[in-house]
């Protein structure tokens, strides 16, 4: 199954623990098979059952053979009936008697201690405090192994998710909602660590367990096991019948949660546009319709879940009525001991646990596997920006930037036809142009968040599909339209990426953005030290994107792109933004884009972008004395002035 070996790889580095785990499991088993051992011994040699039960019957007291065991009547001293009724059997019982070898084992201790009669009354119990303390103590380490297995290996999982998304082009982002990721970074990968760290250890436990207690049974009284036989495939078939339904129904909730996820993250993302359109009231029935759907199908989960209990139990109910009667009939026809049938029953009831375990391991892995392949969906998922085998460090630029006959197209639709583009390193270029003409587009090709469909992307000849992405995108800097920075505090917002750097470069960065008086004032004067909150919701929208900007100051890049970098400044701080950015970018490479055109009229050359094509290219003066769209766009512009 492939979902199995993607998940079996990270389980691969927690060998040892593992290893450790399935060894403790194995001394847990084994002292839950004992214990019933003792459990007899118990009645045996401490309390005398045989002896006491046998009369209520009128059966005679059995002696005791050399072994301790009372062999029952019409059986050797190997306690295989010498009427040969075993002899049938495809095997040697003698050499699977698990519970014979058991109870040599037992008679050897008491050999070797010299335990009497009399003593026998206190070597049983402190026998029996040792095999309850080493399965305790097996549990334990069972138990805690297994927790470091799987939260560890998870843990690494939903590292390595995590990365996976980092690393994609923005191509998936756009594949994938944001509530869809969340999900799956948090609800399945969190389902999946339940399922190995809690639920895999009662299956480990419980399946030696059940095995080794099938086993005790079948030693003990082949016939009577067989009516458990005939009981298990009928126990079985409902268990696989349920977890399949299980992992269908798991599946599609998984893909409710991820829907609920996504409203609510837009919601939050758009709680502004929310409230001014008065559509708390909109956006809570969608909630609701999608919550109904989630609730829906997690309800047929829960029902599979609690049905199969009841299920199983009647069977098993079954089951042991059919052992009763048989039970009951071998005892009164002196064929079974007392202490025989009570540990056969106390190991018949004791099947259960595993049983009942199993069936919600059963359930737990079926649901966990439904995430996984979720999570799988996602680690599988090809990233088309990756490094090229050869790629090589990219120096910094020295010559020029070529857009070689590029295109680009986004599914079905052309988005770039051809553009043909040459920057040369210190030039200014602006980008102006209808909203969807392909100017951001453009520009996102250079650090390479796509790749053109067509034709090639150069630094000084180089073919940036050669460079290594590190190299490439450590000389560019960035501000977009839409300003992003980070729940934490405003000198780790403008250190972003560069955590090394000092104070003072930080204050520069400030001060160059016209960033640095009203950090002072915030927060009652904790200026750099003061949490923005999620988003920057602690500051105004042109206090962001002023430390955006400070921001790509201090990365201090060979090259610059500007995405709208001062649409929400006000006019007194964009005159004084604009003025740092014309000295900042005097001897560097910019690619500015912009809608208001008083922004970019000193830029060295302006292009204008239409329907994917550079249609325009000048100065300022040139571009309005064409009387083209630039001159169209500057009248609507200032058409009132």
């Amino acid at each position: 199954m492939k979902v199995v070996r993607f998940l079996a790889a990270y389980f691969k580095p927690y060998m040892p623990q593992l290893f450790g785990a399935l060894l403790a499991a194995l001394v847990y088993a084994f002292a839950s098979g004992l214990g019933l051992v003792v459990f007899q011994v118990i009645l045996s040699d401490v309390v005398l059952t045989d002896q006491t039960v046998g009369e209520a019957f009128g059966v005679p007291a059995p002696e005791a053979d050399d072994g301790g065991g009372a062999a029952m009547e019409g059986e050797g001293e190997d306690g295989v009936g010498e009427d040969g009724r075993w002899s049938w059997l495809p095997f040697d019982l003698d050499s699977l008697d698990l519970h014979q070898i058991l109870m040599d084992g037992y008679e050897s201790l008491k050999t070797a201690f010299g335990i009497t009669e009399e003593t026998v009354v206190y070597f049983v119990p402190l026998l029996l405090v040792l095999v309850i303390t080493s399965r305790s103590i097996a549990r334990f380490v069972n138990g805690y192994l297994f927790q470091v297995v799987g939260l560890g290996a998870t843990n690494d999982l939903r590292n390595d998710l995590y990365d996976r998304i980092l690393r994609q082009s923005s191509r998936f982002y756009s594949r994938h909602p944001s509530g869809e990721l969340l999900s799956r970074v948090g609800n399945d990968i969190t389902v999946v660590q339940n399922a190995v760290s809690t639920r895999f250890v009662d299956f480990f436990q419980q399946v030696p367990t059940f095995i080794i207690t099938i086993w005790i049974l079948v030693s003990l009284n082949f016939e009577l096991a067989l009516v458990l036989f005939f009981v298990a495939p009928a126990i079985a078939l409902p268990i696989v019948r349920f977890g399949k339904g299980m992992r269908r129904t798991s599946h599609k909730s998984q893909e409710r949660l991820a829907d609920l996820s996504n409203l609510v993250a837009e919601s939050v993302r758009g709680h502004r546009v929310v409230k001014a359109f008065g559509s708390e009231a909109f956006e809570l029935a969608r909630f609701r319709k999608a919550a109904w759907r989630h609730l829906r199908v997690k309800l047929k989960a829960q029902m599979l879940t609690y049905a199969s209990g009841p299920v199983i139990e009647t069977l098993a109910a079954i089951g042991a009525g059919a052992f009763l009667v048989y039970a009951g009939r071998a005892v009164r026809a002196e064929q079974l001991e007392a202490s025989d049938l009570v540990t056969f029953l106390v190991g018949s009831i004791a099947l259960y646990d595993p049983i009942r375990k199993l069936n919600k391991v059963n359930l737990a892995l079926q649901e966990a596997l439904a995430a996984a392949q979720r999570v799988e969906s996602v680690m599988l998922e090809e990233n088309e920006i990756v490094d090229a085998p050869d790629a090589s460090e990219l120096a910094p630029l020295r010559q020029e930037i070529h857009f070689e006959q590029v295109s680009f197209a986004y599914k079905d639709q052309t988005v770039l036809h051809g553009i043909e583009l040459r920057i040369r390193a210190g030039e200014v270029v602006a980008l102006v142009g209808k909203s969807g003409a392909g100017k951001s587009t453009l520009v996102n090709l250079l650090p390479r968040f796509f790749d053109p469909s067509s034709g090639t992307v150069r630094i000084d000849g180089i073919d940036i599909r050669g460079a290594t992405l590190d190299s490439l995108r450590a000389q560019i800097g960035l501000v977009t339209q839409d300003t992003v920075l980070f729940n934490d505090s405003v000198r780790n917002n403008i250190a972003y990426g560069a955590s090394e750097a000092p104070q003072d470069a930080v204050e520069a960065a400030a001060r160059a953005a016209f960033a640095d008086d009203f950090v002072r004032q915030l927060d009652g004067g904790a200026g750099y030290d003061t949490v923005l909150g999620e988003s920057g919701e602690g500051v105004s929208g042109g206090q962001r994107q002023r430390l955006a900007i400070a921001r790509a100051l201090l990365k201090d890049p060979p090259i610059l792109i500007l995405d709208e970098a001062t649409s929400q400044l006000d006019t007194e701080a964009e005159s004084l933004v604009q003025q740092a950015l014309a000295n900042l970018m005097s001897g560097r490479t910019a690619l500015v884009i912009a809608h208001r055109l008083s922004t970019i009229q000193r830029a060295d050359r302006i292009l204008v972008m239409d329907k994917g094509r550079i249609v325009e290219e000048g100065k300022h003066d040139e571009l309005l004395r064409q009387g083209g769209i630039y001159k169209h766009l500057y009248d609507l512009q200032f058409r009132d002035e």
